[in-house]
């Protein structure tokens, strides 16, 4: 047999193994997006796309495209990276959007971290506002982790990516560029390849490796060395990197970006690279200016601690919670409770206070942390009296007041803590109350006579007012506030008024 002969079946031979392993990939697709119930989007609750806005040219259109084709049940928090941004009219554009949130602007606060651990979903997109993307780009986008669980960062092709990712495209309009995608998701359907290092402009990141690595570290300055970082301390946890050959996404680049940005911030950049290069040892290396430097053996490199997700409880002021049981709530029921609300609050520096009346003699156990406290009393007067007294006995910032029986949204304490950060008044209470209460509410310049306790926060130092029973609710309790301190309103804060009730024979609680 001649060696042509010989190649030619070699050939039909590869063709038919690719052919057999895309097959099967196609297949096992399909039987887990059956098996769980996911059609047509490959992943159960949804994503969070946190989108950095720098261009104001373009952000508005990267946003509606967002919106446009990638599912409904996607969310999307966008974060102002300078503070020149100009965020009102942007979120006044899409203040009907209920799927889209804003984060402002903070000096001195990498925010996108902070994004990052809002997200609570199973995989989560870092995207900046140049990109434009097309039909199916997500859904596409999520199939590595599926085929291979170990894949944890997933990128697109795109102009801004490293290495075989890299693809400079121009298009003549939107709809040349769809045309383009469609046919590559037709013909390169299903096909992915492993990576060594990501860094483009989008990065898709499954939540447990997120958790796990941490947040990105933005002392490096430079975004291809923050997110070629933070890939290389997710490999080093175990999680493999991978790029999508179906997926094109388009990355926008103004004309006068590069002048303006060597002028601006030549110095800061060169420290990033040095620190970039100091982490991952890469010092005897020669700096090159063209394809991104790592590490051949990361074994050889220091293990990298996990970046807080979020603002450091350091920078963040610390809360004293106080949760009052003010039903007969059995030791099981009060466990539930108390982890239910520990867990599902997105706020970091909290100091827990229970205040429990026992009703009996009995003292059931009731776990703590170590800085936290529980104050179990017998009968209604010590009860009463302990709650009054509360906000001397711990040193914080800020005091918040929670019902075990009422429902809050997941970040009710920080925005009420944010208010009054924010603001000068000496209480804030979440005005939600108002719709249910509408006389409780005073005109603007009155003083509210009757706060219902459950939704009160104050300053720490101060004594609020008076607390006293509500007519008509079952040991719920009001707050009279005093008359010389300024109370605040922060709106619809606690995401539902649905009260939770302990069960009657000491089962579990529900909504």
């Amino acid at each position: 047999m001649s060696y042509e002969a010989m190649d030619a079946i070699n050939t039909i031979k590869v063709m038919n193994t690719v052919k057999a392993v895309s097959t099967e990939r196609l297949a096992g697709r399909y039987s887990y997006l059956e098996r769980e119930g996911l059609l047509p989007l490959p992943v159960q609750g949804g994503v969070t796309l946190v989108v950095e806005l720098r261009h104001a040219q373009w952000s508005a259109e990267c946003l509606r495209l967002l919106l446009q084709h990638s599912g409904s049940s996607v969310r999307l928090i966008a974060v102002p990276m300078t503070a020149e941004f100009p965020l009102q009219p942007l979120s006044e554009q899409f203040s009907g959007e209920p799927s889209l949130v804003f984060l402002p602007f903070a000096a001195g606060n990498y925010r996108v971290n902070e994004a990052l651990a809002y997200a609570e979903t199973s995989f989560v997109v870092l995207l900046e506002d140049t990109v434009m993307v097309s039909p199916g780009w997500l859904g596409n986008l999520l199939w590595p982790p599926i085929d291979d669980p170990v894949v944890g960062v997933v990128a697109p092709r795109s102009s801004s990516e490293w290495g075989e990712g890299l693809e400079r495209l121009h298009f003549a309009g939107y709809s040349e560029l769809s045309a383009y995608v469609a046919h590559t998701l037709d013909k390169r359907q299903g096909e992915w390849s492993y990576a060594d290092v990501l860094g483009g402009a989008c990065l898709l990141m499954a939540r447990d490796v997120l958790l796990r690595v941490g947040g990105f570290d933005s002392s490096l300055v430079d975004r291809r060395l923050i997110i070629a970082d933070w890939c290389l301390r997710a490999r080093m946890q175990g999680a493999s990197l991978a790029l999508s050959d179906p997926v094109y996404v388009h990355v926008l680049h103004p004309l006068e970006e590069g002048a303006a940005e060597n002028n601006a911030s030549n110095a800061a950049a060169s420290e990033g690279e040095q620190a970039y290069r100091r982490k991952w040892n890469l010092q005897g290396s020669p700096a090159a200016a063209g394809p991104l430097q790592i590490p051949v053996d990361l074994s050889g490199c220091l293990p990298q601690p996990s970046i807080p997700l979020g603002r450091h409880t350091a920078d963040t002021p610390l809360v004293t919670t106080v949760v009052y049981f003010e039903e007969n709530w059995t030791a099981a029921d009060s466990r539930e409770r108390q982890q239910t609300l520990q867990e599902g609050q997105s706020y970091s520096n909290i100091r827990w206070v229970w205040v429990r009346d026992s009703w009996s003699q009995s003292f059931p156990e009731f776990p703590v942390h170590e800085r936290d406290a529980v104050i179990t009393v017998h009968g209604e007067k010590p009860w009463l009296h302990a709650l009054e007294n509360i906000s001397a006995l711990y040193g914080s910032e800020v005091v918040v007041y929670l019902s075990a029986s009422a429902a809050y949204d997941s970040r009710y304490i920080e925005k009420l803590v944010e208010i009054l950060q924010h603001s000068r008044a000496d209480i804030v209470v979440s005005s939600d109350f108002a719709a249910d209460e509408p006389g409780q509410r005073p005109e603007t310049g009155g003083i509210t006579q009757l706060l219902p306790l459950e939704r009160i926060a104050h300053r720490s130092g101060i004594t609020p007012g008076k607390l006293m029973k509500r007519e008509g609710f079952l040991r719920s309790l009001a707050l009279i506030p005093d008359p010389d301190l300024s109370v605040g309103y922060a709106g619809e804060l606690a995401g539902g008024r649905d009260k939770i009730q302990p069960s009657a024979h000491g089962g579990e609680g529900h909504l």
